[in-house]
């Protein structure tokens, strides 16, 4: 006997080892939690003119929290007047158009947003209207975000894991105390289940509440409930709860056992590694939860056993059986564990990070009841180890409560991690383009940030659009200052980068490479600040109108080194020219003045839906001497004269 417990505890230190091995070899592949990745206005950012939305941009989708989605307040802690946040981006991005009027000042936005996992993630950032920008910098950083009512969340979450421990585990307990004839007391499954719906139920509370049971319960708010993925997944839950906890009470034992597998597969659902991976993240949770609550549960009913009976022997042969199941409950557990912990963290991030110090906590007490149970199982040939298997038990609650605080503690990010998509632009924006070879390059800068599109030729031969992009960058102010520029993808061909400008001509140098293009350097001026200018571009679409007859030299070329053919003389009428344009309602998606060396006033536009950016360089009749249009698959560069007054048409 002594032997085989020597064995068994060798194979569950080897389990433990190989657990931690895992760990410290393999890298996260993903996170949980929902992070406020961009604004607009942007974060300590501050926009010329009052913003018209509030734009919040996550890392995964979310669901509004209702009227409590964005609060904007100002500096004195006034309520300014918002809507209704509407989604899109697949759910990533939140948007509250602004009803209130925003004076020069500083602003505080309060925002709340339910993540996948149920969560109530919530926080807050400033920004600056007009001039008042004193004291804010512009940044990228999510600003201050915390789980809202984590103490509520984790006290209800253990609740929730000790109700499937009592109910789960109970009612296997009784099951192997039933082999051995034992007439053991009624397992706690009822009180178990009471507290299961009322911990579930709670729960949902907390999201209608926006993380507030208060609010919950006297001013719910249906759409943050009902209006997406976390908030059915948590009525399903309570719903579950409910029929088992009828089902237990009227002793309809198979109507038990569907209630609680529904409630396991709500709550693997629900739980964090289901956000990394959508298949087999609720796999892991479902199995790693359901095998956790059996070994929890089924030792609190024995060790109950055991005070009742006086630990005899009928209590030790039910024990034994237990200690069978325990061992392939235990791998479960483990292996489940580390898996779905290795989706979350890096092996580098266990002890520098919140998320990794309260999962080591937990692999740690996991570890400390693994020993436990092989020296009370080691002595069962000797006597009943009481002392030792009341520990076990006790520990065991314990990770149930480290489990209970994991939920709601934010797992680590990688910081450059790539972007669903690009952020949006942080008040003006201006777009300017080049081309490296045939690689075309559109470049947005906006506050705080510059985002680069790249684009490669598509032939009829390519059925397949999908390109590997690679872009760096190195960004010079007027003084000759250079610096390189660290990118993040945010999407095929995208690349986006926190920028801080600076006033004047800033020069963006990228170098650019696509499977199956050559790719190059290009460099591209970016005047700041931006200025727009509509009404600048509206008198030159009708100063253009008003010339009869203009000379124009054209050139056309896949990329600027192919720039050096002889320019194609044309006549045309004003009207013809302008008709060509893409400016020819005189509306341009982005604007803005500048004045070059040469004393003339140059008017940048940009249309970055299309990746198209011009520069118009005007005479003092606010007509057109120098245009050049950068496409994504051809540059376009082009020079007037007009008849000298007097001079025939």
């Amino acid at each position: 006997m002594r032997g085989s417990w020597v064995r068994t505890a060798a194979r569950l230190a080897a389990v433990v080892l190989l657990a931690m091995a895992g760990l410290l070899t393999t890298s996260a592949a993903a996170q949980a939690h929902a992070v406020l990745l961009f604004a607009s206005p942007a974060i300590e950012g501050a926009v010329p003119t009052e913003p018209k939305a509030v734009a919040l941009v996550f890392d995964e989708p979310v669901q509004p929290a209702g009227a409590r989605t964005v609060r904007l307040t100002t500096s004195t802690g006034q309520a300014v007047a918002v809507g209704s946040a509407s989604r899109s981006q697949s759910g990533r991005e939140l948007t509250v158009p602004v009803r209130g009027t925003l004076t020069p000042g500083v602003y505080t936005v309060a925002w709340q947003a339910t993540a996948q996992d149920g969560d109530v993630m919530g926080g807050s950032y400033r920004f600056a209207v007009g001039s008042a920008a004193a004291g804010l910098s512009a940044g990228t950083a999510g600003g201050q975000q915390q789980v809202s009512g984590a103490g509520a969340a984790a006290v209800l979450r253990w609740v929730l894991f000790a109700a499937f421990a009592l109910t789960l585990g109970g009612l296997v307990g009784e099951r192997l105390a039933a082999r051995h004839g034992i007439r053991a007391p009624r397992p706690w499954a009822r009180e178990g289940a009471i507290g299961g719906l009322v911990a579930s139920l709670g729960l949902a509370v907390l999201i209608a509440g926006g993380g507030s049971l208060v609010e919950g319960v006297s001013s719910p708010s249906g759409s943050a409930l009902f209006g997406g993925r976390p908030g059915v997944l948590a009525v399903a839950e309570t719903a579950a709860w409910l029929v088992a906890a009828v089902a237990l009470f009227r002793a309809w034992r198979p109507v038990v056992w569907v209630g609680l597998a529904a409630a396991v597969v709500s709550e693997g659902l629900r739980a964090h590694p289901a956000t990394a991976s959508e298949v087999w993240g609720p796999v892991l949770t479902t199995v790693h939860l359901a095998a956790a609550a059996v070994w929890i549960g089924a030792l609190l009913y024995l060790v109950w056993v055991g005070i009742v009976r006086g630990w005899d022997n009928g209590f030790r042969s039910a024990l034994a059986d237990y200690a069978r199941l325990a061992l392939v409950l235990v791998v479960a557990v483990l292996l489940t564990g580390t898996v779905s912990g290795l989706l979350l963290v890096s092996p580098s991030q266990l002890l520098n990070t919140s998320f990794g110090k309260v999962l080591t906590a937990k692999l740690a007490l996991v570890v400390a009841v693994c020993a436990l149970a092989a020296g009370a199982r080691r002595r069962m040939a000797e006597a009943a180890p009481h002392s030792l298997i009341r520990v076990e038990a006790s520990a065991l609650v314990a990770v149930l409560a480290v489990t209970a605080w994991l939920s709601v503690t934010q797992p680590p990010r990688d910081a450059q991690a790539a972007l669903p998509f690009a952020p949006p632009a942080t008040g003006d924006a201006i777009t300017v383009g080049g081309r490296a070879d045939q690689i075309g390059i559109a470049a947005t800068a906006s506050t705080g940030q510059v985002v680069l599109r790249l684009t490669a030729p598509t032939t009829d031969l390519q059925r397949d659009d999908s390109r590997t992009y690679e872009a760096s960058l190195r960004l010079a102010d007027a003084a000759g200052r250079a610096r390189t520029v660290a990118l993040r993808g945010c999407g095929e061909g995208c690349f986006y980068a926190p920028v801080t400008w600076k006033n004047g001509a800033n020069l963006l140098t990228v170098r650019t490479a696509a499977k199956g293009w050559g790719g190059g350097k290009e460099t591209l001026r970016m005047m700041w600040p931006i200025r727009p200018d509509t009404a600048l571009l509206e008198r030159t679409v009708k100063a253009m109108r008003a010339v009869r007859k203009l000379t124009m030299h054209e050139q056309v070329a896949s990329d600027a080194a192919r720039m050096d053919v002889a320019p194609t003389r044309l006549e045309v009428t004003g009207d013809e020219f302008v008709d060509s344009e893409p400016y020819a309602t005189g509306q341009a998606a982005q604007t803005s003045r500048f004045t070059d060396a040469e004393g003339h006033t140059v008017l940048s536009l940009g249309y970055p839906g299309e990746r198209l950016a011009l520069e118009l360089t005007l005479d003092g009749q606010d007509r057109v001497l120098r245009e050049t249009l950068v496409a994504p698959n051809h540059f376009i560069r082009r020079s007037f004269t007009y008849p000298e007054p007097g001079e025939a048409d």
